[in-house]
């Protein structure tokens, strides 16, 4: 390569793609780095044993001679050993913020839409005043100061609070490392709840509807005066009964699409999409559960969702009527247990069970090599929970 020139640079044709670098006989490690849109002058030379490439600045804003003269300087700097990309590292692990780092998480870890809009809501909500503030400056004692604030009103939220704001902080700490690919960042302000043991532990809820009869009687009851929703009443009938006899999670029963169900086979399908585990899971109906969806078809057989155009939103008036009626504080993830327990009482293996709930197989080695996904293998246990329901409902 030829002694740069400010003629030379300034006649470098733009790179077709990706960039070229142009390197200057009078001062090695010194060149110009030309991209399709710019050029650029660098230094370098290598640093601990690695190669290191430092940008000096764009051609256009400096002179070939101010060029030459700050990569000498650099190149020097690099010779006792300091390393100027790392500088510029750790620099801009300083100034990252809480939200640059919620941010990045969530983009790079590709959590479905909802998960995602969770985590952001969460981080929000508890730590929104903390957003624009640089990492380094939250300390472990300002955590725990704001982890009491969240505890005092709810025990699942600071639990959540914790395991996100974690996360968050530990892919920023492994985002940004030095040239030795150590983290430049602290360890997370959040394990002090762990460290001082902070944290409640947590009870597993244990709720489930052990008097059917009460159960109907209140649901066939229930009245609703909405002048908007006309039929709301009977939706969150069949949203109920729904949830009871199949063990879907709320969110599982409210997105359910026509194209998912097939009569003929007296199927439906949780798609991968809504799965809390990711997996797609083909569920048999019971004879009950069949009735339940030839009823939504004749008042929706047409639109996307079996509820209508849309999914089943927050029928939060009408659970409140409905647990009024009843007398209990009964949510809609009791159904779900109701579901796994009376299947437990029934003696259903416990392999099954884990199909029906679609939960993870995790450790569990034996339960791992049963991956039949056959619906019809699962179709008498669930045909034995409907008709146990039904018989505890006229009892």
């Amino acid at each position: 390569m030829p002694k740069l020139t400010a003629q030379y640079v300034r006649d470098l044709p733009p790179a077709v793609s990706g960039q070229t670098l142009v390197t200057d006989d009078a001062l090695p490690g010194f060149g110009v780095r030309v991209g399709a849109q710019s050029k650029s002058y660098f230094a370098e030379s290598r640093v601990k044993g690695r190669t290191r490439r430092v940008t000096i600045g764009r051609a256009d804003t400096l002179t070939l001679n101010e060029a030459r003269r700050l990569a000498m300087k650099a190149l020097a700097e690099m010779a006792d050993g300091k390393d100027r990309n790392a500088e510029l590292k750790r620099e801009r692990a300083k100034l990252m913020t809480l939200g640059q780092a919620v941010d990045g998480w969530i983009d790079e870890r590709g959590h479905r839409v909802s998960t995602a809009t969770t985590y952001r809501n969460t981080m929000r909500r508890e730590f929104g005043d903390w957003l624009n503030m640089e990492l380094r400056r939250i300390t472990p004692k300002q955590f725990q100061a704001r982890f009491h604030e969240i505890l005092a009103r709810t025990e699942a939220g600071a639990a959540l609070a914790v395991r996100t704001f974690r996360s968050c902080w530990n892919w920023a700490r492994a985002d940004v490392t030095d040239g030795d690919g150590l983290p430049i960042l602290p360890e997370c302000p959040a394990d002090i709840v762990k460290a001082k043991k902070l944290m409640p532990k947590a009870k597993r809820k244990q709720s489930f509807v052990s008097d059917w009869a009460a159960f109907f009687d209140a649901l066939d009851g229930l009245e609703t005066s909405s002048n908007r929703h006309a039929d709301a009443g009977n939706m969150f009938k069949m949203f109920m009964e729904l949830l009871a006899r199949t063990g879907m999670r709320m969110s599982e029963a409210a997105n359910l699409n026509w194209v998912d169900v097939d009569m003929a086979a007296k199927t439906f399908t949780i798609t991968a999409e809504r799965a809390k585990n990711g997996e797609a899971l083909t569920l048999p109906m019971s004879d009950q559960t069949f009735a339940l969806f030839d009823g939504l078809k004749a008042r929706t057989e047409g639109e996307r969702y079996i509820w209508g155009a849309s999914a089943y939103g927050d029928p939060r008036k009408t659970l409140t009527a409905f647990r009024k009626a009843l007398g209990w504080p009964v949510n809609f993830h009791d159904l779900r247990r109701s579901f796994a327990t009376i299947a437990t009482d029934l003696d259903v293996q416990q392999s099954k069970i884990s199909r029906l709930l679609n939960h993870t197989t995790g450790g569990n080695v034996t339960l791992g090599y049963q991956v039949s996904k056959n619906p019809e293998t699962l179709r008498p246990s669930v045909q034995r929970i409907s008709d146990f329901i039904d018989q505890q409902r006229t009892s």
